[in-house]
């Protein structure tokens, strides 16, 4: 007959705490949020690229929050947050072959993703269908094997536009080589990454998840080039690259062949991660990470990509989140699982700092509990802002993967009701955009080794990778909500 006076007692235990934690997410400093996004965003930092001088600025900038908010030291004998990665800077020199005249890479075309080796002498079929149904009618008629296919503008958009991961794994299964693509909007890419020649690009980890396929290569051409490839049989397209005169068949075998070559050389180089821990009251528990990347884009020229909401937002969050569990501490509020806080370098070239981590963790990822993963905030993006969204003040876009059923979405929803009460948008959480969502952070990783994750991010604004941004740009008031919810998340999760 003591059972419930025993329940009510920890119900209302359970209570109080939830109340002194939404009590401290209230108490979320915009001050600190701005002052801290201003340094890491500031010319000093130099774009604070992976290895550069401003990436060892903001790494050491963090470190400081850490001390100073009591983060155990893992590295050195408790005395080092800096866990040190490698990674391979290679020089790619890619040459495009049409029929033996040779296009270097950005010249009027482009590669995505990156080749693990040379595409030799490949046929060419092109398929000058409009609309996904009719070509995947014509599908098994075609003889894709060992061959790269051609798609017009108007039918690559709409496979865009319904999930090009899709159409990717149906061509390879289907022993494709490539993708080859062209429409207007090409020459204005080109533009755009001539303009970041001056980005560094390293070697990638190469882990797939089990069972999965590595994306088709895409070679995207401009208008001027898709011409060069259709030369040999006098085809002419209209400007949205669909043939002019297509006769009876909607897909027909080229005489062209096409080879992409690679010439590479490699150094290697280093960078710092920055790991912190908040010990909980049961260490035998799996841990929870909270990471966001440090690094951005650098400089090129006289130029400074700022990088202020990619990712100082999600940094400054993690440093203030930091904070916030220090009080819980210093108020008896210790969580039960051990917290890891993880600043990472490498993001922007290709996940490199997080996939280090994943491969020399502090805590083995079976006994990784969850991942909360932070990539962007505080900025209104092109979605809400377009459609002047009337909640573009009180939103972030999630992504959830809780493969293990541990109540992740529970654990942000709870969260969400408790304190901010913004909009949870799942808008990218839909198939068509989840495959490169999913891939396109530093959760990824952690995917692949099957710790499920929470991401929290703003979406894309008008100076994604640009240097317009800017920490002026930045709405200090949203990125205080978003930062008060990853807050309250974290510590359900680390209560779970």
């Amino acid at each position: 007959m003591r059972l419930f006076p025993l329940l009510l007692f920890c119900s209302t235990i359970c209570a109080a705490q939830q109340k002194a934690i939404t009590d401290i997410a209230g108490g979320c400093s915009t001050t600190n949020l701005k002052k801290n996004l201003y340094y890491l965003a500031s010319a000093k930092m130099e774009g604070r690229a992976m290895g550069s001088k401003g990436d060892v600025l903001a790494a050491n900038y963090v470190a400081a929050a850490y001390k100073a908010n009591g983060l155990t030291a893992p590295y050195d004998k408790n005395r080092s947050y800096f866990q040190s990665i490698t990674a391979i800077l290679k020089q790619d020199k890619a040459t495009l072959t049409i029929n033996n005249k040779r296009f270097d890479i950005f010249d009027g075309w482009q590669l995505y993703p990156s080749l693990p080796a040379d595409l030799k002498d490949m046929p060419v079929i092109l398929a000058n269908h409009t609309s996904p149904d009719d070509f995947y009618r014509d599908l098994p008629q075609m003889e894709v094997r060992e061959k790269a296919v051609v798609l017009n503008g108007v039918l690559m958009a709409k496979f865009f536009k319904s999930g090009i991961d899709s159409l990717s794994n149906v061509l390879t299964k289907r022993g494709a080589l490539a993708i080859i693509w062209s429409s207007p909007s090409v020459s204005k890419v080109l533009d755009r990454q001539r303009s970041r020649k001056f980005i560094p690009q390293y070697v990638q980890p190469q882990t797939p998840a089990p069972g999965s396929v590595l994306p088709l290569p895409e070679i995207a051409l401009s208008p001027e080039r898709l011409k060069t490839l259709l030369a040999a049989d006098n085809l002419t397209t209209n400007t949205d690259g669909t043939l002019q005169n297509p006769g009876d068949k909607n897909y027909r075998e080229l005489k062209t062949i096409v080879s992409v070559e690679l010439n590479r050389q490699f150094k290697e180089t280093h960078a710092p991660n920055v790991i912190g821990m908040i010990k909980g009251t049961d260490t035998s528990l799996a841990s929870v990470v909270i990471s966001a990347h440090h690094d951005h884009d650098g400089v090129n020229g006289k130029e400074i990509y700022y990088g202020a909401v990619d990712n100082a937002s999600g940094t400054v969050a993690v440093m203030e989140i930091a904070a916030m569990m220090n009080r819980a501490v210093k108020q008896g509020l210790r969580p039960k699982r051990t917290i890891v806080f993880a600043s990472f370098t490498g993001e922007e070239r290709g996940l490199l700092g997080s996939a280090w981590y994943v491969a020399h963790p502090v805590q083995p990822m079976e006994k990784t509990y969850a991942v909360l993963n932070i990539d962007m905030m505080g900025r209104p993006d092109t979605i809400h802002v377009n459609h002047k969204m009337a909640d573009s003040t009180n939103y972030a876009y999630i992504l959830v993967k809780d493969t293990l059923n541990r109540g992740l979405r529970d654990a942000l929803y709870g969260a969400n009701d408790a304190s901010t009460k913004l909009t949870l948008d799942t808008h990218y959480e839909a198939p068509q955009y989840i495959m490169r969502r999913l891939t396109g952070s530093d959760q990824y990783y952690f995917y692949l080794k099957g710790v499920p994750f929470i991401r929290i991010d703003c979406g894309f604004s008008t100076d994604y990778h640009k240097p317009t941004d800017t920490p002026d740009r930045v709405n200090y008031s949203l990125l205080t909500k978003q930062t008060q919810l990853a807050f309250v998340t974290l510590w359900n999760l680390a209560n779970k």
